[in-house]
């Protein structure tokens, strides 16, 4: 008798941030919690300047990179949506897409202060 797996439902839509992860992190991190976050935001901030600059001199590969790192740490991080609008900004500067990788910016923006109004709570 072949047994059946329980199926998980997957969310529709990325999560801005994910409490499981976000759990683990405290249990991990304990004390230095408070830290991880300050960090998170502050190269948050750092990328998206470097991901402005790169984006208005058409600096693509360095656009491409400062969406790599943020990817990984929006990854880490448990910043789903965040995460996904950086995976299609890497690609934008992979393809030279001004027009895209103007509008993944945006979104990028966006997500990122949604992100840190949830870690703020």
């Amino acid at each position: 008798m072949a047994t059946r797996r329980r199926a998980y439902p997957m969310p529709d839509v990325a999560m801005d941030l994910d409490p499981v992860v976000q759990s683990a992190l405290r249990e991990l991190m304990q004390d230095d919690y408070p830290l991880l976050l300050d960090t998170f935001v502050q190269d948050g901030e750092k990328r998206l300047a470097t991901l402005a600059s790169s984006l208005q001199q058409q600096q693509w590969d360095a656009f491409r990179q400062a969406a790599h790192s943020f990817k990984g740490s929006c990854g880490n991080m448990g910043a789903e949506a965040l995460q996904h609008a950086c995976e299609r900004a890497e690609q934008a500067g992979l393809q030279h897409d001004a027009e895209l990788a103007s509008q993944c910016y945006e979104e990028i923006c966006q997500l990122f202060q949604r992100v840190q109004l949830h870690l703020a709570r």
